[in-house]
């Protein structure tokens, strides 16, 4: 169970001289942030992902989740580059029993410059469990109803264009490379594009339940594919200096085509509207040297089924600290 995040960081798309482009942005981005990729940052963290599938109908919600572990990672950013990696640490046999046993791969990668940026990530996941049995049967059972051969792949990438990036630093936000001084925001725009698989033996609802809400949901299998264009806006509040709060909100739209399986074997393709919305926040301390804090990221997209609305959800929460490294200091 791995998870792993590049980073990196470029100048410019176009050709153009580097030393003028940073020239500019320092004298734009004056009292506003200050850069410390010169400087070596080194990390720990914790990090829990999830990719979960909700099948919602009315008031009903039947919520399938992996058995997600915490992983223990560590990183670091200097100049241009960045790198962490992450291992899941390991479940106990009571909760594989309670919940199942979920492999993994998370990958993921992230490129910015002063005004555009790019997101990708890629997630491989095995094994899930019905969260919720209780709000459908009469469920006693310590073990939760598992679905051992479901599998998902998720594979997303969002390219944007920032608007404000003398007064607003997305890499103080979210890479920690930069620290914001004064609070600021700035809307984005871009593009996005996001493929979805779940696939099962026997189905999406869980054996113990009774054959009519299977006969129901007859659904074994999907594949989405969705691009679109994405708009939003992202702030930092710097609070007493050096503690801060990050929040970014970003609604994407445009057209995804949808095949789809049941239990019988027929196989259907659509094309329908998209819609995803990604969502992060942060809260932690900052100063030249050190850095703390949480972080909780979300991306929501959607689509319906014979009357059902199938949510797909991939989450993240991380907690992290970090010390800064001055490697021109002669010992």
């Amino acid at each position: 169970m791995v998870l792993l995040t590049i980073w990196f960081s470029f100048l410019e798309l176009n050709p153009v001289n580097a030393q003028t482009v940073m020239q500019d942005a320092l004298e734009d981005s004056v009292g506003y942030f200050e850069n410390y990729s010169d400087l070596l940052a080194l990390r720990i963290y914790t990090n829990t992902k999830w990719n979960t599938l909700n099948i919602i109908k009315e008031d009903q919600k039947l919520s399938l989740v992996p058995n997600s572990p915490t992983s223990l990672g560590v990183g670091f950013n200097y100049k241009e580059y960045g790198l962490a990696v992450a291992f899941g640490l390991p479940k106990s046999a009571s909760s594989n029993e309670k919940y199942g046993k979920t492999n993994r791969l998370d990958l993921q990668m992230n490129m910015y410059s002063p005004k555009i940026g790019f997101d990708g990530f890629a997630q491989l996941y095995k094994g899930y469990y019905n969260s919720n049995p209780e709000e459908f049967i009469e469920w006693e059972n310590d073990a939760l109803p598992q679905l051992p051969d479901m599998r998902v792949i998720s594979i997303g990438l969002n390219v944007f264009y920032l608007f404000n990036s003398d007064r607003f630093s997305y890499k103080a936000a979210f890479v920690r490379n930069q620290v914001q001084l004064k609070s600021a925001g700035s809307f984005t725009a871009g593009i996005f594009g996001n493929y979805d698989l779940a696939e099962t033996d026997n189905g999406f609802i869980p054996h113990e339940y009774p054959d009519s809400i299977a006969s129901n949901f007859d659904l074994k299998s999907f594949n989405t594919l969705a691009l679109g264009i994405t708009v939003g806006y992202l702030y930092t509040w710097v609070i007493s200096k050096h503690f801060f709060i990050n929040i970014g909100l970003t609604p994407g739209f445009g057209n995804q085509r949808i095949q789809l399986g049941d239990v019988k074997g027929e196989k259907s393709v659509k094309n329908t509207p998209a819609a995803q919305l990604a969502a992060r926040a942060a809260i932690g301390y900052e100063s030249k040297y050190f850095y703390f804090g949480i972080s909780a990221m979300t991306i929501w997209r959607n689509f319906k089924y014979k009357g059902y609305d199938l949510d797909l959800s991939t989450e993240q929460f991380k907690v992290f600290f970090g010390k800064r490294f001055d490697l021109s200091k002669k010992s």
